[in-house]
């Protein structure tokens, strides 16, 4: 597949990320693919690396407000870990409907970044290097240093997943 590290004239989507990004003095790359990717397993799959550096972003419900996790393709939630961890009673997947409202982005395209949003990083992430996620829109994708990625969301790290296939 090939990938394109800039376009002549990115989005309003992208050149709002892109800002975000040089503001905060973050090194990434914004990827234009021709197909839209929708899960982790796709982007590996297309060879942007492997399944551990997919970094999806799941938008969460709780009585505190939305959260947006942030996880390793390899990885599945565990609600148990993120209310014990940041001492709620309810967290649950937002609806696709709720996804849309609060980030503007389809599910399978929800940006890494969203500003204003508390966001959690799961501790397997940082060790991976650069990962691989939504920009907000389909058929572009942001790579960046996950420690890059913690600095620019301020997010909160720590360990809220299970190997998807123990």
């Amino acid at each position: 597949m090939t990938l394109t590290a800039e376009l002549q004239s990115d989005p309003p989507v992208v050149a709002r990320l892109r800002t975000t990004l040089d503001t905060a003095g973050a090194r990434y790359r914004i990827l234009h693919h021709p197909q839209a990717l929708a899960s982790a397993e796709d982007g590996a799959s297309h060879g942007f690396g492997p399944l551990e550096q997919m970094a999806p972003t799941l938008i969460l419900r709780s009585e505190q407000g939305y959260l947006a996790a942030i996880i390793s393709g390899a990885t599945r939630l565990s609600y148990k870990k993120i209310k014990k961890h940041l001492g709620l009673r309810d967290v649950s997947m937002a609806s696709p409907a709720e996804v849309l409202e609060v980030t503007g982005a389809e599910v399978g395209a929800v940006a890494m970044i969203n500003p204003g949003m508390r966001t959690l990083i799961d501790s397997r992430l940082p060790s991976q290097g650069e990962v691989f996620g939504g920009c907000g829109i389909p058929r572009y994708s942001l790579a960046i240093d996950a420690s890059e990625l913690i600095a620019v969301t301020a997010a909160e790290v720590f360990d809220f997943t299970e190997p998807r296939n123990p």
